[in-house]
């Protein structure tokens, strides 16, 4: 998986701070050794640039070199993934049961993601007995403007970073979905909590997802999806209802751990 390219947007001041952040993010299972030339080609900056950043990193104990110009993360991040599981315990513990519950009751491919800056993040995925082919792996980032899961996500964002958002990846966004990333149309899906959508990921793919809030907030989504020839409206309807009760369950189960 490649790390996102920067959006063209961001908070004036930090664009070395950002690309920085996005050296690390380039050393992937893909490309877990990347030279120093491959990095800056990758970060779009200057070799020379990327000397220092390797520099800096080499310093703080997060990349260390193994021969023949040859890079690799340390030991380092094992602590960064550890935390990052830390956080997510609470949602996956207060989950689990009922992802399982609803593949087994609509018999559909069901997930749940989170979001992570500007992607949704899948954190868990339970597999229907259909055989299905769905772009949202588990640990992979999508982007926020494709699909029912990754739109609650970015509904649930304040105004004005979804706004600034869109207009960083307006040359990624079908002309034909504009309609469904109005400021009206995200308002619309935030105080519904929910919402669906219709091959904007996959080809022939229907999905719908729903808010798991805590306090009012959202701290994630939970989907569904499956090949729109076998949901017909009735089935359609049946599958919202059902993913929209598992996310109120998951929610209140979430609401008594933290209290």
């Amino acid at each position: 998986m490649s790390p996102s390219k920067p959006a063209n947007r961001r908070t004036p001041g930090t664009s070395s701070a950002r690309k920085l952040i996005t050296t690390v993010l380039t050393f992937t299972a893909e490309h877990p050794t990347p030279t120093i030339n491959e990095l800056a080609a990758r970060v779009e900056v200057p070799v020379s640039t990327m000397y220092r950043y390797i520099s800096l990193l080499r310093e703080t104990g997060l990349v260390e070199p193994i021969g023949d110009g040859r890079f690799r993360l340390t030991d380092a991040v094992v602590g960064l993934n550890a935390a990052a599981d830390a956080g997510r315990t609470t949602l996956l513990e207060a989950a689990s049961n009922e992802l399982v519950s609803l593949r087994d009751l609509i018999d559909e491919t069901v997930l749940i993601a989170r979001r992570g800056g500007e992607n949704a993040y899948c954190v868990a995925r339970e597999e229907s007995s259909h055989p299905v082919r769905l772009q949202f792996a588990v640990g992979q980032a999508m982007p926020l403007h494709s699909g029912s899961v990754a739109r609650v996500l970015l509904a649930s964002m304040p105004t004005r970073e979804r706004l600034a958002y869109l207009e960083a990846r307006r040359d990624e966004i079908a002309v034909d979905r504009l309609d469904l990333l109005t400021p009206t149309a995200l308002d619309d899906v935030r105080r519904a909590t929910w919402t669906q959508s219709y091959e904007e990921v996959d080809a022939g793919i229907w999905g719908c997802a729903a808010a798991i809030e805590v306090d009012g907030n959202v701290v994630a989504a939970l989907g569904t999806a499956g090949p729109i020839h076998r949901l017909d409206d009735k089935r359609r309807a049946t599958v919202i209802k059902q993913v929209r009760a598992s996310a109120q369950a998951i929610s209140a189960a979430m609401t008594h751990i933290s209290d």
